[in-house]
């Protein structure tokens, strides 16, 4: 299906994305505390929301 470039650029891309998003979000927030508030919350959700979406898929596959 994916080359093994493919899928070795795949995994630089999404870790690059993520330390850099990271990065700005963190940077942002220092600045802005006030715009900020809560947004852990937003974080822990979408985590929760992704593992709970792959637990379910390995089981009904």
């Amino acid at each position: 299906m994916f080359t093994p470039g493919q899928k070795i650029f795949a995994i630089c891309f999404i870790i690059t994305f993520l330390v850099v998003i990271g990065y700005l979000f963190y940077k942002d927030s220092r600045a802005n505390k006030e715009l900020f508030k809560g947004t852990y919350w937003v974080l822990i959700a979408i985590l929760v929301v992704a593992v709970a979406y792959v637990i379910v898929n390995r089981f009904l596959h």
